[in-house]
């Protein structure tokens, strides 16, 4: 990630630890990824096979793990903090 906007030089991280708020964002769309595939593993598999379950229900967090990083941060800097986008810059 840019320390800085490419385009208009904002500095990002406007404090330091500013993005260890992406984290509870992060906390968010795992437990969301989490809900969905465990319910969708439980109605596919049953209680058949609890190893087949879990494996099912953890592996989309684990595979999106890269986008959750990026998209959490994205989130935080857009909606959630004080930098506002002006486009006559």
């Amino acid at each position: 990630m840019h320390e800085r906007c490419p385009y208009c030089n904002q500095k990002y991280e406007i404090e330091p630890g500013f993005f260890y708020a992406a984290m509870y964002v992060s906390y968010a769309f795992t437990v969301a990824e989490l809900v969905i595939a465990g319910i969708a593993a439980f109605y596919t598999v049953g209680e058949s096979n609890l190893w087949l379950l879990m494996a099912i229900t953890i592996s989309p967090v684990i595979l999106l793990m890269t986008i959750n990083f990026r998209y959490s941060r994205t989130i935080l800097l857009h909606y959630l903090s004080p930098i506002k986008y002006q486009k006559d810059l």
